[in-house]
């Protein structure tokens, strides 16, 4: 009947916007937690680079590598790779 078409049609229309707006929701989700994870990760990324150049920088003034260790929070293998004298 055509009240049962109408009433089949609605629901398939509201099957379709739920999908439509369950997938909207979804990727909108998605982009923010990738945001959120990419700013972490780029973060991470330039504070250990600022360790890094520290570290130079605290090398080129023959500091002792304990501190270096504790200034920067790198290992003391790092720091001597830094200083181009592997640990043996």
């Amino acid at each position: 009947s055509a009240l049962e078409k109408k009433f089949n049609d609605g629901v398939a229309l509201g099957r379709a916007e739920g999908r439509a707006e369950g997938r909207a929701e979804g990727e909108a989700k998605g982009r923010a937690e990738g945001k959120v994870e990419g700013r972490a990760e780029g973060e991470a990324k330039g504070k250990a680079e600022n360790s890094i150049a520290v570290a130079k920088k605290m090398l080129s003034e023959k500091l002792d590598i304990s501190l270096i260790q504790k200034c920067t929070g790198l290992s003391i293998e790092q720091i001597e790779n830094l200083a181009g004298r592997p640990r043996v």
